[in-house]
C-alpha cells in the first residue's frame, strides 16, 4: 500500500514534541504513539487514521476540538 500510494508515512518533527507533550498531560490514558499520531493529524488535516482503537479514538481531539478523522475496520 506504501509502494501504491494509499499509505503515506510521515515523520514526526521537532516541533511536534511541544504538542505530544500537551497531549500526553490532557489525556492520561494517552500513550506516546497515539499522541503522535493526533500531533501528525493536526499537520495533516485531510489525512485519515487507520486503527482499531475505537475507545481512545473517539475520545481524542485535535488543537482545534475536533476528532481525529478515522478509518475504525468492523471488529
Amino acid at each position: 500500500m506504501v509502494e501504491a500510494g494509499v499509505l503515506v508515512p510521515l515523520p514526526t518533527l521537532a516541533e511536534d514534541a511541544g504538542r505530544i507533550g500537551v497531549l500526553l498531560q490532557k489525556y492520561p490514558q494517552m500513550d506516546l504513539g497515539d499522541a503522535t499520531l493526533v500531533a501528525l493529524s493536526e499537520r495533516n488535516p485531510r489525512a485519515r487514521l487507520i486503527t482499531v482503537d475505537r475507545t481512545d479514538f473517539s475520545v481524542y481531539r485535535r488543537k482545534d476540538g475536533t476528532p481525529v478523522p478515522c478509518v475504525m475496520p468492523a471488529g
